[in-house]
């Protein structure tokens, strides 16, 4: 069994995972067909399964862990275990290629692969050794990052600006608004004199 320090952050871990999973929910069935139609993309359909996974693994950690006598360990390690599906997210490497978008896929992918790989490896400790604090904390952090995989891949399911998100669409507005100033003439400079006409 856990300190009862950690139950508050169990508690509202699990409140907020259920409650972006029915946002999830609410976004995809607004336009259903483009997830799960027969015509549906194979990147929006990786996406969907990609934000999901990460929001209900934490989910059910969060919300298992709060039974009584459940051993933490058998809960983490078949969480991961599914949680590392994500590698079918190798298919929108051609996607990611076109959209000019491949350095952030991929180290999404691989901040994804890490997440899952170590939190394998602490249910293992936390199997061994269920009062193992540091392992726990451990855990707890690495739910935090699952948050931000899942919130990510779901902010580019919604079809963020070329799945950057809002930082860089705001960066790359600001950068274009300079450029356009740029180009303008300033009013207050004086304007070339008129070219001379030609003597005879």
């Amino acid at each position: 069994m856990f300190p009862a320090g950690y139950t508050d952050f169990l508690v509202a871990s699990t409140q907020a995972s259920a409650a972006l999973i029915g946002l999830l929910f609410v976004s995809i069935s607004l336009a259903p067909e483009r997830v799960f139609g027969s015509r549906a993309e194979a990147s929006r359909q990786a996406l969907a399964l990609s934000s999901f996974t990460a929001l209900a693994n934490v989910f059910f950690i969060s919300f298992g862990s709060l039974i009584p006598g459940l051993p933490l360990g058998l809960l983490v390690i078949p969480g991961a275990v599914a949680g590392s599906q994500t590698l079918f997210l190798l298919q929108l490497i051609p996607t990611w290629r076109r959209q000019g978008t491949l350095l952030r896929g991929v180290s999404l992918f691989f901040v994804s692969a890490v997440i899952y790989g170590y939190e394998i490896a602490i249910g293992i400790q936390l199997w061994r050794s269920p009062s193992n604090t540091a392992a726990l904390s451990g855990l707890l952090e690495l739910l935090l990052g699952a948050y931000a995989i899942g919130l990510a891949r779901a902010w580019e399911l919604l079809g963020a600006t070329h799945g950057r998100g809002v930082t860089f669409a705001a960066l790359e507005r600001i950068t274009a608004l300079l450029r356009g100033s740029d180009d303008q003439p300033d009013p207050a400079a004086p304007a070339d004199p008129p070219p001379k006409p030609d003597e005879p």
